[in-house]
């Protein structure tokens, strides 16, 4: 077996760019200098945590830690043999290999560069896009469809306040959107990004994947080339948990956490005391990472995880991963008290809405006969007076 002289092997790895190696086998988004992409070593579906670098020739996930060169991705991604993906990059860059040596070491990929400073966004900005409440639909909707107590209402206006919640209009060539807002802002105050995402009038978010409905500010940011804010070569922009910044508030309360930012809202005016319970948003079953869940652990959170009902296995190998013995899997709201017309995709808001809706709660005599014809007929025949 003829063996390939190191430096033809160190030529290919020289001569392979990185950024048109991953990029045969991942869709990558240009981000200033460098690319991003949905990583393919864990189940990502934030798009940003997995960094092509061209000028370094590296690649870098900063949640599951999957680094390397372009031999490396191959290897990992392809499954490939060292002299496989040697061969493969031969034959990209038409450089002749002869045969590799199946017990040859390849040399350590080079360490990738060190990650830069995490986007600060100002917070003039949150009080921009706060408030603004009475024309969004998705407020609009958990305003007027809920059967709250008077308890409840006020809850929900507070969680509102207190979760930073906005609306905002983006206007895009020949159309204008509206959008929710969510802020993602960290237990030190600091404003990372914000969730803009559009809702019906029925409360559910439109998903239809050929309109523009979902959009976060710093791609926004980016997109407008407003560096003065966002700078993708000098900040790399990092979401934390939504309601993070309420950890300092209520340092006793067990964390509930969510996946959603509307189920957190709504349980918060649902069940709301923030000294012992609050509730915050993971924006995504990727993001329960030890990573993300950083400030929780470090305090020494009490944490219980509530999971979609399709989603309640892999949240169970989430807890299993994070190594903590302070977290558990409460699953019982879309097991034991879910019902077949909460959906297959039902979470505890969806359970808990439909249940209050179902016990619904008169507030005054009209809407009790708006609801009981018969109770109308008596009325006006016996003349009574009734109140509640």
């Amino acid at each position: 077996m003829a063996k390939i002289p190191e430096d033809i092997i160190r030529a290919i790895e020289q001569r392979a760019k990185i950024e048109e190696v991953v990029g045969d086998f991942l869709k990558l988004r240009k981000t200033g200098t460098r690319f991003t992409a949905l990583c393919p070593f864990h189940d990502d579906r934030t798009d940003g945590n997995f960094i092509v670098y061209p000028k370094d020739n590296c690649y870098r996930c900063f949640t599951c830690d999957a680094k390397g060169g372009a031999v490396t991705f191959l290897m990992a991604h392809e499954k490939m043999s060292f002299p496989d993906a040697i061969r493969y990059l031969g034959k990209k860059y038409n450089i002749e290999v002869d045969d590799i040596p199946f017990d040859y070491v390849p040399p350590p990929a080079p360490p990738p560069p060190p990650p830069l400073p995490t986007l600060v966004l100002p917070r003039q900005m949150v009080a921009k896009r706060v408030g603004n409440l009475d024309a969004d639909p998705l407020v609009c909707w958990m305003r007027t469809a809920i059967n709250w107590d008077a308890a409840q209402r006020t809850r929900l206006e507070q969680a509102l306040h207190d979760y930073c919640v906005g609306h905002v209009y983006v206007d895009k060539p020949y159309q204008r959107h509206e959008f929710t807002v969510f802020w993602q802002i960290d237990h030190e105050g600091n404003p990372r990004t914000a969730h803009y995402m559009k809702y019906k009038p029925d409360g559910h978010r439109l998903k239809d994947k050929n309109t523009y409905n979902t959009d976060w500010l710093h791609s926004l940011l980016e997109r407008n080339k407003a560096t003065r804010f966002y700078d993708p070569t000098a900040q790399e922009a990092r979401q934390c948990l939504f309601g993070e910044h309420l950890l300092n508030r209520y340092p006793h309360a067990t964390i509930c956490l969510v996946e959603s930012e509307k189920t957190a809202i709504l349980m918060a005016a649902a069940y709301g005391n923030n000294i012992k319970q609050l509730w915050l948003a993971s924006c995504g079953a990727s993001n329960i990472t030890r990573e993300r869940l950083k400030p929780l652990l470090q305090q020494h959170r009490q944490i219980i995880l509530y999971p979609d009902r399709d989603g309640i296995d892999a949240w169970q190998a989430k807890a299993e991963n994070l190594h903590y013995d302070r977290v558990s899997l409460d699953t019982k709201p879309v097991t034991e008290w879910w019902r077949e017309e909460d959906g297959p995709k039902a979470d505890i808001a969806d359970v808990v809405v439909r249940y209050l809706n179902e016990h619904k709660i008169y507030h005054t005599v009209e809407e009790v006969i708006e609801d009981i014809p018969a109770l109308k007929n008596l009325k006006d025949k016996l003349n009574l007076e009734l109140t509640i």
